[in-house]
């Protein structure tokens, strides 16, 4: 297998011990513009624009000359993308290769990013002679592998003719976290906007981190906070006892030592939650798919989502006092109540019944024309 991503992603590919290999960087006066227009749109609007102009047209027309190349050179017998990468699909057509896709969130999510990306690929596929796709049927031919139950799909639009859902696996033994709390054991709360929120681009850290903090260390609870590798926790300053920050720890290590977890809606650290059976709070930051993901979990029980005030605030905007005021009552409301644990637990028996990911292989193997493989 050999993974094909841009540069900046090259320490994640590798730390994973996959085989990497470049394709092109987005141009940087390309997308610092784009990125300056969200400063007047909406979430969803925004999200639009993202997916369509920057996933469906920049980094496409980017990526695309170098992953000819690597198909040309590697003669890969499939190609597999993710719900927001578009070059690969133009490839599969161009050089013949079958192709199978990886969804980044629910099946809403992943219809709203094809929708509003097919008339961006539309006009690169103009350009390579490819016949025009501009309601995206070929986006969607590609057989939809997922990670997430269909309870929490709801509704789930019809993505695909091929959807196969596998569980996500998590460690069967918990690792002890450190001793940063000598003595206390009052509940857990772990506290992280992911691994994007912080970076310097959007407007996030640290004041919007230093705000939710300041919430809730008040609290009688063990307060973890991490804020992404590439941020220095001494720009915070000085927090009482009971709080602890660090750049990052991994999620299958403090989740499942959690109570409740407080974050952005990412689709990380959201569905990896829920993998281990533990509730939410769910505070939006910069994306539509967050709303989503945050009403996803109160509609089936599993926690409390902050998203009314992320419907009118602006895409690049800090969230406002009143709503991270609601974080600290939030955060007791799940703690006191046993039916947001319940329902947690209930989706993640969900998610661990469904195939093992080991059973992918026979899937995409049978995709590639090559079955039994």
């Amino acid at each position: 297998m050999l993974v094909a991503a841009q540069r900046q992603n090259q320490a994640y590919v590798e730390r994973a011990g996959l085989a990497y290999t470049p394709v092109g960087d987005p141009p940087e006066d390309e997308w610092v513009p784009l990125m300056a227009r969200f400063a007047s749109l909406d979430f969803t609007t925004a999200q639009a624009l993202m997916i369509g102009e920057f996933f469906g047209g920049i980094d496409a027309r980017a990526a695309l000359p170098d992953l000819l190349e690597v198909v040309d050179s590697w003669q890969p017998d499939l190609l597999v993308r993710e719900s927001w990468e578009f070059a690969a699909t133009l490839a599969s057509e161009l050089r013949g290769v079958p192709l199978a896709r990886v969804g980044l969130g629910l099946a809403s999510v992943e219809e709203f990013s094809l929708n509003v990306a097919a008339p961006v690929v539309d006009k690169i596929r103009a350009q390579y002679g490819l016949p025009a796709d501009p309601v995206g049927d070929r986006l969607r031919d590609a057989a939809y592998f997922t990670m997430l139950p269909e309870t929490l799909e709801i509704p789930a639009p019809p993505i695909a003719t091929v959807v196969r859902r596998f569980r996500t696996d998590v460690p069967e033994t918990v690792v002890s976290l450190p001793d940063w709390w000598p003595g206390n054991d009052d509940p857990l709360v772990y506290l992280t906007f992911g691994s994007v929120a912080a970076a310097e681009y959007l407007p996030f850290f640290p004041g919007t981190y230093r705000a939710a903090i300041d919430e809730l260390a008040p609290l009688p609870v063990r307060l973890l906070v991490t804020i992404g590798g590439n941020r220095d926790t001494s720009e915070f300053g000085q927090f009482p006892g009971n709080v602890h920050v660090e750049q990052w720890v991994a999620n299958d290590i403090v989740v499942p030592r959690a109570d409740v977890v407080v974050c952005h809606g990412g689709y990380g650290s959201t569905f990896g939650t829920l993998a281990h059976g533990v509730p939410l709070v769910i505070l939006p930051l910069f994306s539509g798919d967050q709303l989503d993901n945050a009403d996803a979990v109160a509609r089936a029980g599993a926690g409390v989502a902050l998203s009314e005030e992320s419907r009118t605030r602006r895409a690049t905007a800090v969230p406002g006092p009143g709503v991270l005021a609601e974080l600290a009552p939030a955060v007791l409301r799940v703690l006191s109540d046993d039916s947001y644990r319940t329902a947690a637990v209930r989706i993640a028996a969900e998610m661990r019944a469904l195939p093992a990911i080991d059973a992918a292989v026979v899937d995409l193997s049978e995709i590639a024309g090559q079955p039994g493989a």
